[in-house]
């Protein structure tokens, strides 16, 4: 976040910070946009922290399969897009933990006899969904505007 706010208050034209410095000032301008922007990246993150740390992991997978039906439309196959992720987030929450990056290198690959079987769960569309999704295009629409 530092270097994001580094570049954008160096390669922003406008008013010096501190004229005394001369050319190695940042610009008052590129501060601020630079402030923004990692304001808003803080504000992304912090979002996705408290989704992921509330929402359970099949409701998470269909959310963003049902999210993704538009996609359908230009060809994006949802279903393997949630089959996948299923698949990694099962992975990384039961991968081992090795001593060294190397060591997982070394580990032969289980041999499971019988595939996984993943089943999504249909929710039912609420009042609370289509509130939800408003706000979202309403807070991205005054973010923009």
């Amino acid at each position: 976040m530092a270097v994001l706010l580094l570049t954008y208050a160096y390669s922003m034209p406008g008013s010096m910070l501190w004229p005394q410095l001369g050319w190695a000032s940042p610009s008052l301008e590129g501060v601020e946009q630079g402030a923004w922007r990692v304001a808003r990246l803080v504000l992304l993150l912090a979002g996705l922290a408290v989704l992921l740390a509330y929402t359970a992991r099949p409701r998470l997978i269909f959310g963003l399969y049902v999210l993704a039906t538009p996609l359908a439309w230009l060809g994006f196959d949802r279903r393997a897009f949630a089959v996948r992720l299923g698949l990694t987030l099962d992975y990384v929450e039961h991968a081992p933990k090795p001593v060294r990056w190397l060591d997982a290198l070394r580990v032969p690959i289980a041999d499971e006899s019988e595939p996984t079987v993943y089943v999504l769960h249909i929710e039912r569309w609420q009042a609370w969904d289509s509130a939800a999704i408003l706000a979202g295009l309403f807070g991205v629409w005054f973010v923009l505007a």
